[in-house]
């Protein structure tokens, strides 16, 4: 499909020709146009504002971005959280105890101490208006749904009140490293050979990588595209999960690991291991490649961290949150980004393994897992809260209760304070409705609020609560 400037993109899909800007304001509340250019998805709805692509249609309208967003703020808005479910189950109760109350103010005094009837009918009516739950009701549902609706606006979509209640209560955030906390777009920085020539040892990696989807296969297939060597898939080619890739050109088996594994396939020399610890503690991830059990040298690629991460971790300290780096990647690598950040970190972790670690920090409070793969899923569902990066892959964002549009850190933070000001909200709305109602079901008993005052009163605590929940949709939850 080609999209001309000024056109909105039909569909979702991949761009195959052409660098252009796209205005996503309507899916992810940025006004700032972003560059897009071949390899990078766009979704149905967003505006091409420069040059002309050409797309790779990927999504049916019924599977696009923004039916997913409207499904999503459907389910959420049907979904209640725990205060609307309490407060569901509370006037189950005093509305019943209510219609009591009112009758037997009403019928008591005349019929016991022959007390005039009109005056005491009068009072009973007032109380069962003053007492009417309606402000009550509304105190909780109506925060929530703001709430949620500011959200969407900014591009943090939520699966329901639950998630939006649970998220200001987490005590420990852990995070992803790759594509999460870095940009996902690694770059090989350097190609140390050991046996060999460096084209054949970037030629030979390619080949088994340019079967992988993985940021740092891409990676390695670019850098050599970039250099124009040829080089063809590799046969038999299979994920080694959590270790690397492995796959036969011509009659040698490659095998592309980190260190750590490439140490069970042969031996390390100590200046090959020194060269290897150096490039890691600057930050660098490694893939050691092996020609059947032959080390022919090693690819360092390196992740730029989120223009937004160091930002967005120190906010989360101010809201004292603790926060945790969860990486597959090795310790060197791991500690090197972590201290960037001030936060810490668990390196060498398989899929289970980051699975246990949330499990653990969950004895000491409630935890959120942010990440983008499919390798993070099981922590993402396991955890209190799950929230998954918009550009992540579609198990991650189905299982997490909540997503990050504009693929920004900062809307870590961002989501907690959106909670923190919607339950505020929610405790003063049901303040000042009990306030009014037992400031008027005093004075009603005392004789002195006419029957007008107390539908006044009740409709006026509707009104109250109505209007400052509405005072969400002007909340900025990045500010």
């Amino acid at each position: 499909v080609e999209v001309r400037p000024g056109d909105a993109i039909p569909a979702d899909g991949e761009i195959i020709q052409g660098t252009t800007s796209i205005d996503e304001s309507l899916i992810t509340g940025e006004s700032i146009p972003v560059n897009r250019t071949i390899g990078d998805m766009v979704y149905a709805g967003a505006i091409n504002t420069d040059g002309s692509i050409r797309l790779r249609v990927l999504k049916t309208s019924q599977d696009n971005m923004i039916s997913r967003i409207l499904t999503l703020v459907e389910e959420a808005e049907a979904s209640k959280s725990p205060t609307a479910r309490f407060i569901d189950r509370f006037s189950r109760y005093y509305t019943p105890g209510v219609l009591v109350v009112s009758a037997l103010i009403a019928v008591v005094p005349p019929l016991l101490f022959a007390a005039p009837w009109l005056p005491w009918i009068y009072k009973g009516l007032a109380i069962l208006l003053i007492g009417c739950p309606c402000a009550l009701v509304l105190s909780t549902p109506a925060a929530i749904t703001s709430g949620i609706a500011t959200g969407a606006r900014r591009g943090l979509l939520m699966k329901g009140g639950v998630v939006l209640e649970a998220i200001g209560k987490v005590r420990t955030i852990a995070f992803d490293k790759t594509g999460t906390l870095t940009r996902g777009k690694p770059k090989v920085t350097d190609v140390k050979v050991f046996n060999g020539e460096e084209d054949d040892l970037l030629a030979l990696a390619a080949a088994v990588e340019a079967t992988s989807s993985h940021p740092l296969a891409e990676a390695i297939t670019e850098a050599a595209a970039a250099r124009g060597l040829d080089f063809s898939r590799a046969k038999d080619a299979r994920v080694l999960s959590g270790r690397g890739m492995q796959g036969r050109v011509g009659a040698a088996m490659i095998t592309i690991v980190s260190p750590r594994y490439a140490e069970e396939i042969t031996s390390l020399t100590d200046e090959q291991s020194a060269i290897f610890a150096e490039l890691e503690q600057q930050g660098k991830t490694l893939g050691v490649v092996l020609k059947d059990s032959l080390l022919l040298g090693a690819i360092a690629m390196r992740d730029e961290l989120r223009d937004d991460a160091k930002q967005a971790i120190s906010a989360l300290k101010s809201l004292q949150i603790e926060t945790i780096m969860l990486t597959g990647d090795n310790a060197r690598t791991g500690r090197a980004i972590a201290d960037q950040l001030g936060m810490a970190v668990e390196a060498e972790l398989m899929p289970d393994e980051k699975l246990a670690v949330i499990e653990r920090l969950k004895n000491t409070g409630n935890v959120a897992m942010v990440g983008d793969g499919i390798n993070d899923a099981p922590a993402l569902a396991r955890a209190d809260v799950g929230v998954a990066m918009g550009g992540g892959t579609d198990v991650a964002l189905e299982t997490a209760d909540a997503t990050l549009l504009r693929q920004q850190v900062s809307g870590i933070p961002a989501l907690v304070r959106l909670s923190k000001a919607t339950m505020r909200n929610i405790y003063q709305n049901i303040s000042v409705a009990l306030l009014l109602k037992a400031v008027f079901l005093v004075t009603t008993l005392l004789g002195a609020t006419s029957l007008w005052m107390a539908i006044l009163a009740d409709t006026g605590a509707t009104v109250i609560v109505t209007l400052n929940a509405l005072r969400l949709l002007r909340y900025d939850p990045y500010v």
